[in-house]
């Protein structure tokens, strides 16, 4: 009874607001504005989880928490930064929700930070939040659909390759993930980067490169973690982490290296203990049907 009310609010308010945004953008994002940062505050607030969603884990898997990040990157990232005594950090995020990112935590630690999405209502909503909650940070947010021809160029705005290293890069576009990986041209210290389960360990491909692709919900998603990890290698980076929702791997850059226990994607790899073995078996067999791009 309780869920079924709770859809039915949220869909007359779904319905209220669509109606508002068509007769005046104006007055939608006036009236969206204070829900959007209770929100967001309430997620600050809420105390650290360290629900584990996986087995075979690494040891970096003990740092693991979720505060406002989508599942445990929160944690392995702040033990990251202290591995590597990062004290301020300039960091660039592609794809995020605006109460739940890999970002949003280390924010009062940001020297200077870029996100960037091609939802201009998420972009709205994160300006709400930084500009009442960060005003003085220097913190940009652009509304772009980030492809391989217009990646560099926008990153290039916003930080000068030279005089501004950056430290930490999240992608995060459920799709073309491996591509913009592949034409980044800066060297990162840390790559965040979201990877596809249902592949699994040993194949190396992605879904096949479309500018215009938009995730649609299914498993027919982004690229297998082989295929990430022999990229990461030709460009210079080590696997460290695999948070243990299997989303996300994170690399460290070459020099940085010696810091961190370098982990082998083939043994580490895993799946959610949510999911039975039957349905993994179906899921990849599924995508293994679809159009993909092998790689060698």
């Amino acid at each position: 009874m309780g869920l079924k009310l709770s859809r039915k609010i949220r869909s007359l308010k779904d319905v209220l607001l669509l109606s508002i945004k068509k007769k005046s953008l104006f007055l939608h994002n006036i009236t969206i504005a204070p829900f959007v940062l209770l929100k967001f505050l309430y997620k600050k607030s809420k105390k650290k989880t360290f629900k584990k969603y996986s087995n075979n884990l690494d040891n970096i898997n003990n740092y693991e928490f979720k505060k406002t990040s989508q599942n445990n990157e929160d944690g392995i990232i702040e033990h990251i930064f202290d591995k590597i005594h990062l004290k301020k950090i300039n960091f660039i995020e592609i794809g995020f929700d605006y109460y739940e990112n890999n970002s949003l935590n280390f924010l009062s630690k940001t020297n200077k930070g870029l996100f960037i999405d091609g939802s201009s209502e998420k972009v709205f909503k994160l300006k709400c939040i930084l500009n009442l909650i960060y005003p003085f940070k220097n913190i940009d947010v652009v509304s772009k659909c980030i492809d391989k021809e217009n990646l560099n160029s926008v990153i290039e705005k916003h930080f000068e390759k030279r005089e501004q290293e950056i430290d930490f890069l999240s992608i995060d576009v459920d799709g073309n993930d491996y591509y913009l990986f592949e034409t980044l041209e800066i060297k990162p210290k840390i790559v965040c980067i979201e990877y596809n389960f249902w592949f699994g360990p040993n194949a190396k491909c992605s879904i096949p490169y479309n500018k215009n692709f938009s995730w649609d919900g299914s498993i027919y998603s982004g690229a297998s973690l082989s295929s990430l990890c022999s990229l990461a290698k030709k460009k210079g980076y080590h696997l460290i982490a695999l948070e243990s929702n299997c989303v996300n791997a994170f690399f460290v850059r070459s020099d940085l290296k010696n810091n961190f226990e370098i982990i082998d994607n083939q043994q580490s790899f895993r799946t959610p203990i949510k999911y039975s073995n039957d349905e993994i078996l179906s899921g990849k067999k599924y995508l293994l049907d679809k159009e993909l791009t092998n790689f060698n």
